[in-house]
């Protein structure tokens, strides 16, 4: 979406400005408005919705409805097993989500007054987040320490009410127990407060602490320079050190004094120590290794990686939060276990300004990420026929790893070619891929391998696993056939064949290439339609027949619909016989429209948007290639397309008359 993001630097947000016509948090309005826009016309056949990628479909009003949040930067576990969370970035609101016994709180924490605009999520964009009885509290991204009044703690969808804030700088870390709230500061310094008015007790002169815990003597443990250490409320050390954990990220105590390390290190693990002045390891929480235990990346229910929280109920049972990064573009992962670790829940999120894509060899059942592989029942009731499968990201053995950051948010292709699987990725705005080779089977680790970049957004992959580039230096359309596979497993490219730039078109901003018909589909403007905004397909689709024959036919040229805004479409794909694209804003009152064309002709079919399973809704469409269509063997066509309002892709199954 065109000028709407600003990416939170952990070092303070201000706030984030909004385009006149963008989704206002702060005025109460739906997920989108509805504006004018070419006709639209039904669809014929039978089409349905679902989605893959969030475990809610995120149904509701802005500001409300259920869906897994864009990220994890920290949790707190209360003592009957309500997980709290707090993050920098959800596209829709949910800095700090609430999680008990597979379900999530329904209405979002909203502060008031000056406070709401001065951090995303009406003011709860956060660092730290903390529970004492009926009080709630987050540290915002603004420096701010906000209060709230939790109705009822036994209740996720109680009321849950703005109390105020004390301005308390930005914080690394919170922890509050009793009659006592603590708070680390990222300029040096714990504050101690009086969790009922926020008052500051003292300040502990202690620095670089990333994680805080309470333990019930009230004293403190903290995560000082990656190792945990205890300290009295007066700042002096106590007895305690525990110094031999590789990565620590969050610590944790419950009600009985258990001591809880994640451990993000090579052993990806959650320790659990009982507290007394020499702390002692009881017990190992995940299997060792993590992902890379047993078949490498696949998913399992004691297989941890990327751990941002842990905690314990009453009752033993155990909660872990997991995101890479942390990164709104990251998988989102919270399970709970039972003390004999097997699993009682989960819930997940895996896409923001993502588009996943269909194994090809797949008939569509299985779907893959940047860094996630699921499994795809199109026969299943709406959002029940997926299961993630794998975690393709090894962020101990890569640390690198583009992914881990999210670099430039990614849509995905994956290609077999030679008997070895491709994945590659493209950022929001275009740029070229980044291609990354998986392990040799039955790992489902993929590592990045090599990179292919240049400016401009006609960038795709053909079937056989080649780059075309319709944006060139030498304004040609450039093509980079697959070569082979290095001894060391590097995908090679043979050197770029370069096609001239058909007459019609003054700007080429997409290049789609179909090698079972020798066809390229060409998106730009012309002489009399010119560019109107970023990244999009352009005004006018042509059809090009015997493109590689080097005497290239024209077919057919079909002007482009125009969404509400009279922007042309985000993106496009072809399958089967016919060419789908996907409008950027609404268009007369549908959400991301996505319009249907026969490849033969260019003749329009009709129109998709999203149906009642997703309340109608998604937010806008902002990815050059936010569309992935698929034929299946049964002639039924799947349509996937990047939902970042609430953390998901939807998929259309459409079966054409």
């Amino acid at each position: 979406m065109h000028n709407r993001r600003t990416f939170l630097k952990f070092a303070g947000l201000s706030g984030v400005a909004l385009p006149v016509a963008g989704i206002a948090f702060y005025s109460r309005n739906l997920i989108s408005r509805a504006f004018a826009g070419s006709e639209l016309s039904p669809l014929p056949g039978q089409c349905s919705t679902s989605w893959i990628g969030n475990s809610f479909a995120g149904k509701g009003q802005n500001g409300s409805g259920r869906w897994v949040q864009d990220e994890i930067v920290a949790m707190t576990v209360t003592n009957d097993g309500t997980v709290l969370t707090a993050s920098l970035w959800d596209e829709a609101g949910r800095c700090t989500g609430l999680y008990r016994e597979n379900d999530t709180n329904v209405q979002c924490l909203m502060a008031e007054g000056e406070v709401r605009s001065r951090a995303w999520g009406w003011g709860t964009a956060g660092t730290s987040v903390a529970v004492i009885g009926h009080l709630l509290f987050i540290t915002n991204t603004a420096g701010d320490l906000l209060q709230f009044y939790w109705n009822d703690p036994h209740n996720i969808q109680s009321a849950i009410k703005y109390q105020g804030h004390s301005k308390s700088g930005v914080a690394l870390a919170m922890a509050g127990r009793a009659e006592t709230l603590a708070v680390a500061l990222k300029s040096g310094g714990i504050q101690i407060r009086n969790p009922q008015d926020m008052s500051i007790r003292s300040t502990l002169p202690l620095s670089d602490i990333t994680g805080l815990a309470i333990d019930s003597k009230n004293t403190l443990w903290v995560i000082q320079k990656g190792q945990i250490l205890h300290y009295g409320m007066d700042g002096q050390i106590l007895p305690g050190r525990i110094g031999n954990v590789a990565k620590a990220t969050a610590i944790s105590i419950d009600k009985n004094d258990v001591l809880l390390i994640c451990d993000n290190g090579p052993d990806q693990q959650v320790l659990s120590y009982t507290l007394y002045s020499d702390p002692q390891l009881n017990q190992r929480y995940g299997v060792q290794g993590g992902l890379r235990a047993g078949t490498p990346g696949k998913m399992a229910a004691n297989k941890f990686f990327a751990l941002r929280g842990a905690g314990l109920d009453a009752a033993g049972n155990l909660y872990v939060g997991m995101c890479f990064g942390p990164n709104p573009n990251s998988p989102v992962v919270i399970r709970s276990l039972n003390p004999q670790q097997q699993l009682r829940w989960e819930l997940s999120k895996y896409a923001w300004v993502t588009a996943f894509c269909f194994d090809p060899r797949s008939d569509g059942t299985m779907v893959y990420g940047p860094e996630s592989i699921f499994s795809y029942d199109p026969d299943q009731e709406p959002g029940k026929g997926w299961q993630a499968e794998a975690i393709t990201l090894d962020a101990v053995r890569h640390p690198d790893d583009p992914r881990i950051m999210g670099k430039d948010a990614c849509s995905t292709e994956l290609r077999h070619l030679q008997g070895k699987r491709l994945l590659y990725t493209m950022g929001q705005t275009g740029g070229g891929y980044d291609l990354y080779a998986f392990e040799p089977a039955p790992s489902q680790i993929a590592h990045h391998v090599a990179s292919l970049k240049g400016d401009g957004f006609a960038w795709n992959v053909d079937a056989e696993g080649g780059i075309w580039r319709g944006q060139t230096p030498d304004q040609n359309i450039w093509h980079y056939g697959f070569a082979a596979w290095s001894d060391a497993g590097i995908p090679h490219f043979k050197s770029p064949v370069k096609y001239p730039v058909p007459d019609l078109f003054t700007r080429v901003t997409r290049a789609h290439y179909d090698s079972s018909s020798d066809s390229l589909y060409i998106g730009g403007y012309t002489a009399n339609k010119g560019k109107k905004s970023w990244g999009l397909i352009g005004a006018v689709v042509a059809r090009y027949d015997h493109w590689k024959s080097g005497n290239a036919q024209f077919r057919w040229a079909v002007n482009m619909p125009e969404d509400g805004h009279g922007l042309p479409p985000k993106a496009f794909d072809i399958a089967g016989d016919y060419l789908f694209t996907v409008a950027v804003f609404p268009t007369a009152g549908k959400d991301a429209v996505v319009t249907i064309f026969r490849l033969d002709n260019g003749a329009k079919v009709g129109n998709i948007s999203p149906g009642a399973a997703v309340g109608n809704q998604s937010g806008w469409v902002d990815m050059i290639h936010a569309i992935h269509a698929l034929r299946r063997k049964n002639g039924q066509y799947l349509i996937m397309v990047e939902e970042d309002a609430r953390g998901k892709n939807l998929i259309y199954q459409w079966a054409p008359v």
